[in-house]
């Protein structure tokens, strides 16, 4: 593994002034925070917290009233979190648990984020189905009646032709007619005229990967390629985001990859030679062992985190810091050393990712006086069941071991990292005086806690102060083993399919896996379950745990129902343990009478155990957000803010200004040995410029767009258009025809649209037909180069002139096509690739004008592509508040509260 210094100089060198408010809520602790905080968060209300199903499912859901509302807020925030590429695929499965995939990845096929949708909405008490829809893959959710389909893979969602009911599976590619097209029946009338999420009606998908038609959305609905799959939902649960943070250590979480530029970097895979990555800054995906990032770069998901923790080593405070000791002790000024020569001793520290881990760092000082002083660094990432030797030392002396290592923790969560020491003659002869540990984890740059323009508000929390300890052992390769610590007829089967991934080695016959957690102190809860497959006649899966050992086992749940669909969730939760507890085993059994052996067993399992956390002292921790803050001329300056905490909960204020909303750059959180200085009242390190102070919360808009009055009218062009790249306009009826062509430029975009190149300077004159009322303009437009009007590089030029006779004309103004995110409406979704470089431009005079001729003066700067001009007899802009609610002070990290109901379906 190799460290990014260029990443590191972000940490440093900015000034200025913030407008704080403190809203602190709690009782203070005498001298502040614990050097100690477990099960931290900090979220802002900017996006939902993505700490745990019930965290996620209350920040985005529990201010709204009506379930209808709940789940389009919640296609809402998928949209965001998530992008349609080659999905993340871990345990030999496509990852489906929100909470691990929203938080480390984000790589989701549609089959994948349908079963994220069926698992949040199951958490949620809906009832689900999982859809197969010639060559796509869609869920439905069922409230107020009825069937509704969300389809988070291509941000596409449909209505009744009522306009407001959303649609079911069925209903999208049926038959129908309504006024929206003229009364005439056909096939995909819902696809075809009632995409909410769409350019218009007849036209292209606007928030999805690529150019997608609403013609082609028909052929995914039609009828007779429906596969209801009744028997699976394709859904996960279990996973929850679990940052502890200890005396001196120090977690920076980067919203985009550090390893972009390092001279270490590699080509991932044939045909990808252009995007270079490395090894130790992502979890390979095991379709292809690649970074998935590489499949997609233009999406920008992948982000990085830096943590470091150089633990104390005194006599003050080891025991709090390690997780384990024996057979060392503390010696001066600091370090360990044996407490009898001639007997090993061992100190073990337990290395956190919180996100995923991708690589560990551990650098460490040794003093061995003689060739037969032994020492040896070995790693566990299944809580010491087994250990991996990576350090040994062959001299002697002063020693400074340096070792990054990749693949022994890639993938882990959490990592025990053991030093042994043995002296010969005397113990202060093999001594470890300094370590420090390091890790690299990959993030989900979509779903990091974010800031917007204007007032944000911060909320730093913290849940149970216990330390957990978590087994999750892949199911689907012979690795599992190396957590099992019991097993009887047991096997997997040769593919990983819609069946398990352990079943019955011998049919008729008890199968079971035993698991174990051991821990440093008194454990206090356990919580433990999975997804099951329980299909066959008379087949049963029990979950049971002992406290003694397995003298006695204790039966939590048992599965009996085999009706579909056969992929069950189910966890439970246990705080009945007998005082002085540190061990305990997780047995899973299963049987199916007579059954065959592959029709019961187990897809996944998740055991944690949250043990006591040590006394510790109180110290102040300090959170600091940066952000790239947007100039009018679409340069940006890098602003920070630090925020030292003192009281948990609490929340304060950050205030962002400039011309957009920010792009984030980091978010650090730390409990220091030296604070940066400065009061608890006094921002420092922050953002500067009178011009944020007293600036209120950003206001989001809905918009609602009235009728099209040049629809079907006719027009003149004074330059005919080009035929490249199959464009052209030989019927004079293209660009009013209501066909608003798609969001992505290049490909076959160009031949929905007239063309014109740099010079043509073309006029399109509207006729009306008789003088209206014009509230609005639009032009959907793109072209070549492919310019991102978000980025500020559209040239063209396009101004408005109307007229009631054809004679006079009056400047309506020219469109703009410099954008901002800040002026993108909620309802109007954008392309996975996060740029506008066909939108549909729009142009507001300063009152509606009445006009029968409407002429749009267009001066391309390259070669400029329009499918459509309109004119807008209304439009409409309303308030609208994404209703994020921080934390309200109540525990959900609680899976158990969460378990979905599988509900019986029927095959159809």
């Amino acid at each position: 593994m190799r460290w990014s210094h260029r990443s590191m100089s972000y940490l440093v060198g900015w000034g200025g002034l913030t407008t704080l408010l403190w809203i602190c809520v709690g009782i203070p602790a005498p001298a502040g925070t614990a050097a100690e905080i477990c099960n931290l968060k900090v979220v802002t209300d900017a996006n939902p917290d993505y700490t745990d199903i019930g965290s996620l499912i209350h920040s985005a859901t529990s201010r709204w009233a009506e379930s209808k509302d709940k789940c389009w807020i919640l296609w809402y925030w998928n949209h965001i979190a998530r992008r349609q590429t080659a999905p993340m695929v871990l345990h030999g499965r496509e990852l489906t648990d929100p909470i691990r995939q929203f938080n480390d990845y984000g790589y989701t096929m549609c089959s994948t984020v349908a079963g994220v949708n069926c698992g949040i909405w199951g958490a949620m008490g809906f009832d689900v189905k999982f859809w197969d829809i010639s060559l796509h893959t869609v869920p439905e959710v069922e409230y107020g009646g009825r069937w509704h389909m969300y389809d988070s893979s291509l941000s596409a969602i449909y209505t009744l032709c009522n306009g407001t009911t959303i649609a079911g599976v069925e209903d999208i590619g049926a038959e129908g007619a309504c006024a929206a097209s003229g009364g005439r029946s056909e096939p995909g009338h819902v696809a075809k005229y009632h995409c909410l999420t769409a350019t218009g009606a007849q036209g292209f998908l606007a928030g999805c990967d690529t150019i997608r038609s609403l013609d082609d959305e028909y052929r995914c609905f039609n009828p007779r390629g429906l596969k209801y799959r009744y028997y699976l939902n394709n859904w996960e649960l279990g996973h929850r985001y679990i940052l502890n943070l200890r005396d001196n250590e120090v977690y920076t979480r980067y919203y985009h990859r550090l390893d972009a530029d390092l001279p270490t970097a590699r080509a991932q895979g044939e045909g990808r030679a252009n995007y270079r990555a490395d090894s130790s800054y992502f979890v390979p995906n095991e379709s292809n062992g690649q970074d998935p990032e590489s499949a997609n770069p233009r999406y920008r998901v992948r982000g990085n985190g830096l943590r470091q923790w150089t633990p104390p080593l005194t006599a003050a405070n080891l025991l709090e810091n390690a997780h384990a000791v024996n057979g060392l002790q503390a010696c001066e000024p600091a370090g360990v050393e044996p407490v009898q020569a001639g007997q090993a001793g061992e100190i073990t520290f337990k290395v956190e990712g919180a996100n995923v881990i991708t690589a560990l760092s551990i650098k460490a000082r040794l003093a061995r006086t003689t060739p037969n002083d032994l020492a040896r660094i070995a790693l566990s990432t299944n809580n010491g069941l087994t250990w991996k030797d990576v350090w040994q030392p062959q001299e002697t002396g002063d020693l400074r071991v340096e070792l990054n290592l990749t693949e022994p923790v890639n993938g882990a969560y959490e990592v025990l990292v053991r030093v042994t020491l043995q002296s010969a003659a005397a113990p202060a002869d093999m001594r470890l005086s300094a370590i420090t540990l390091d890790v690299v984890t990959q993030v989900n740059s979509k779903t990091l806690p974010a800031l917007r323009l204007g007032k944000n508000t911060v909320c730093v929390a913290a849940g149970d102060q216990s330390r957990s300890i978590v087994l999750w052992p892949d199911l689907t390769t012979p690795r599992y083993k190396d957590y099992v610590v019991a097993e009887q007829n047991v096997v997997q089967p040769a593919q990983v399919g819609y069946q398990s991934s352990l079943c019955a080695a011998r049919a008729g016959e008890e199968s079971y896996v035993v698991f174990r957690i051991d821990a440093p102190s008194d454990i206090r809860s356990v919580t433990y379950g999975g997804r099951y497959y329980n299909r066959g006649a008379g087949a049963h899966i029990d979950q049971l745990h002992s406290f003694d050992n397995g003298k006695t086992w204790a039966c939590s749940y048992s599965l009996t129902s085999t009706a579909p669909p056969w992929d069950v969730l189910h966890y439970e939760k246990t705080t009945d343990i007998p005082a002085g507890t540190r061990s305990v085993l997780f047995k899973y059994r299963w049987s199916a009478a007579g059954a065959g052996r592959d029709v019961c067993g187990l897809y996944a399992v998740r055991m944690e155990a949250a043990h006591r956390a040590p006394a510790q002292e109180q110290k102040p921790l300090e959170v600091t957000f940066t952000w790239n803050e947007h100039q009018t001329d679409y340069s940006t300056i890098t602003r920070s803010h630090t925020q030292r905490v003192y009281s948990l909960p609490c929340s304060y204020e950050i205030h962002v200004a400039g011309a957009d909303h920010p792009r984030m750059e980091s978010l650090r959180i730390s409990l220091p040995d030296q604070p940066s200085g400065g009061d608890v009242a006094a921002a420092h390190g922050s953002r500067d410029g009178a011009d944020s102070q007293g600036a209120g919360r950003f206001q989001d808009r809905w918009v609602t767009y009235g009728k099209n009055l040049a629809q079907g009218k006719p027009y003149v062009c004074s330059v005919p258009s080009r035929d490249n790249w199959e464009a052209g306009d030989p019927a004079g009826t293209i660009l009013t025809d209501g066909i608003v062509g798609p969001p992505y430029t290049g490909g076959t975009a160009y031949r929905h649209g007239a063309l014109w190149n740099k010079g043509d300077a073309a006029i399109v004159t509207v006729d009306l037909g008789h003088a209206e009322s014009c509230a609005a303009f639009r032009i959907q437009a793109g072209g070549y180069p492919w310019w991102d009007a978000l980025q500020g590089e559209v040239q063209d030029q396009v101004e408005v002139q109307t007229s009631v006779d054809g004679e006079q004309y009056t400047s309506q103004g020219s469109f703009n096509f410099q954008l901002r995110w800040k002026d993108i409406p909620v309802n109007e979704t954008w392309p996975d690739e996060e740029s506008m470089c066909a939108p549909n431009y729009l142009l507001l005079p300063l009152q509606p004008v009445t006009a029968r001729f409407v002429r749009f003066v267009i001066r391309p700067q390259r070669f400029l592509s329009v499918s459509e001009v309109q004119v807008l007899d209304s439009i409409t802009f309303e308030p609208f508040d994404l209703k994020i609610a921080l934390p309200d002070g109540t525990d959900r990290s609680d899976i158990t509260q969460y378990n979905p109901r599988a509900r019986p379906h029927e095959p159809r």
